[in-house]
Formats: C-alpha cells, structure tokens, sequence
C-alpha cells in the first residue's frame, strides 16, 4: 500500500482552506422551490381568497409529495402526483393571480419529472415556462422573483449540459455569474423572457447561495469549455478590487481548468485562494473542489 501523500505546503494549504470554507453553516437556501413559496405566503394571505389560499396549499402539498418521490427514485408515482395537482389546478375556479402563482411552480416540478425521466427538451421547455410565469408574476403584480429566475435558469442550463450540450452553457453561466454579481440586467440571458418592472434587489446571501449553484454546474462543463466561461466573466481595471464573487467565480472555474489539464501545482494555489478566511463561502463549489484532491490526503474533508 503506498502512503499518503505528505500533507505539507500547497496541499496542506488547500487541504485546510477547503475545510475552512466546509466548516461554516450554510445560509438558508434560495433554491428549494418550497422555500420560496414560503416567501409569498404574506401576499397570498393578503391578496387571495380564503379558498384559493387553501387550494393552492393544497395544490403544493401535493407537488411537494411527488417531487419528494421522484428525488428518492420513484419517478412514476412522482410523477402522477404532480399530474393530479395540475388536474386540481386546471379545474380549478379561480381568479388570475392565483392560478398564475399556483402555475408557476407546477410548470418547475414537471420540468423536475421530465428532468428525471430522462426528457431534457421536455424539462428545459418546462423550466422557461416557469420563469414566464415569474414575469407575469412581477410585473402584473409585483412578486419578488429575481433569485427564483435565476435559479431555474441554472436549473435549464444544468440539464443542458447534463445532456451533453456544452457549447451555448459556457456564455449563460458566465451571464448568471455577472447578473448575479451587478443585478445588470444586460446581463440577463434571456432577453425574451424579461420583466418589464424593476428588478427587486437580492440580498446578499441570495447572491452568495445563488452563485454556489451556478458554479456547481460549472463544474460539470466539458473541460474544453471552461475557458469560454472566464473569458465571458468581467474584467476589472488596474487598482480596483473585483467583485469578491466575480473573483472567486474566476478562480473556481481556473482551479477546474488546472485540475481537468494535470495541472495540479497550479490546482492546489487556487484552491487555497479560492477559500479566504471568513464566512462568506460556497459550500457545493468548495466541495467539488476537495473532491478533486488527492482522496487519501484529505479524509474526511469532500465529504463533510
């Protein structure tokens, strides 16, 4: 049995960022659509009937239950699920903003059931349905939904290049990152699909949370690819700081390129960059990134 590599300089130093950026509790994350349904609860209290209030309760008990089957591999029942909370909804008498509301997070579940019946077409098409419901949404009346945007446009481009289609991913994660990173509009990649409100603001940890799903599907790129993604992502001018999620998007991605090219001198450097001191930190980024380390070097630490 040969030993384990000796974990000093380079190694030692990305071994203990890593594990840094892993030990600090995650912010409450802006991807479960649960989660986010939570959010408009106020204003389905306020703006909403009784009766609608509890159908679409009832609606997203039921989708929760199937999206719960399908995640645990049952996708069949999952999936009737949610096709019978779409039959409640389509029968349903009930006024516009309440069917839209309802319609909107229907339309990501059964891109999730399309998704993990293996339809990628079928889950995409789905999933840009759901973020023309968010645009109706915000601008007839008024929803927050810029984080939820973004996080079913990842989800889209997360089944694109799960299926093998890398060369329109590279350009729309770089676009997320930079949105993410400004809140610039220009840079949202779905011109077709924008608001025509003003965007509400993200805070701070949605963006940090939003990021972290951005690029765990950088990493799932084709090594080839991944040059496109930082070539897209901002420059900043001499004397200026970047962004400090622009930046480590920009060293993540680098740290990806020098693992997939055996370039492990200049891996083990960015990954102790990439994981600075303090609590601002993308755990799914960071975990893929110790998953690349040297597996009897750092027991434990991918897997925490």
């Amino acid at each position: 049995m040969s030993a384990a590599p000796p974990r000093s300089g380079p190694l030692q130093a990305a071994i203990e960022a890593l594990a840094r950026a892993l030990a600090y509790p995650a912010v409450a994350g802006t991807g479960a659509e649960a989660g986010i349904a939570a959010v408009y609860s106020e204003r389905i209290t306020r703006d909403l009937t009784v009766g609608e209030a509890r159908l679409l309760e009832s609606i997203t008990e039921t989708r929760e239950r199937g999206l719960a089957l399908c995640r645990a591999g049952r996708i069949h029942a999952g999936a009737t699920l949610i096709a019978r909370a779409r039959a409640t909804l389509t029968r349903a008498d009930i006024g516009e903003e309440a069917f839209v509301l309802s319609d909107s997070f229907l339309c990501a579940g059964e891109g999730f059931v399309h998704f993990k019946s293996d339809r990628p077409d079928a889950a995409v098409s789905s999933m840009f349905e759901a973020i023309d419901r968010c645009r109706d949404l915000r601008d007839a009346w008024g929803y927050p939904v810029e984080g939820r945007r973004i996080h079913l446009a990842c989800n889209a481009t997360r089944v694109r290049a799960g299926a093998g289609r890398h060369e329109e991913s590279p350009v729309v994660l770089a676009q997320l990152l930079n949105l993410i990173a400004t809140s610039d509009r220009r840079f949202w990649p779905y011109p077709d699909l924008e608001y025509l409100s003003a965007p509400d603001p993200l805070g701070d940890d949605a963006r940090w949370e939003l990021t972290d799903q951005v690029l765990a599907i950088v990493s799932r790129l084709a090594p080839e690819v991944l040059g496109r993604v930082t070539a897209a992502l901002p420059s900043h001018p001499p004397g200026h700081e970047p962004h400090p999620l622009a930046a480590r998007a920009r060293c993540f991605t680098e740290a990806i390129r020098a693992h997939a090219s055996g370039d492990f001198e200049a891996f083990l450097s960015l990954c102790a960059e990439f994981a600075p001191p303090g609590p601002r930190h993308l755990p799914r980024a960071a975990r893929h990134l110790a998953e690349r380390l040297p597996l009897k070097a750092v027991t434990g630490t991918a897997r925490r």
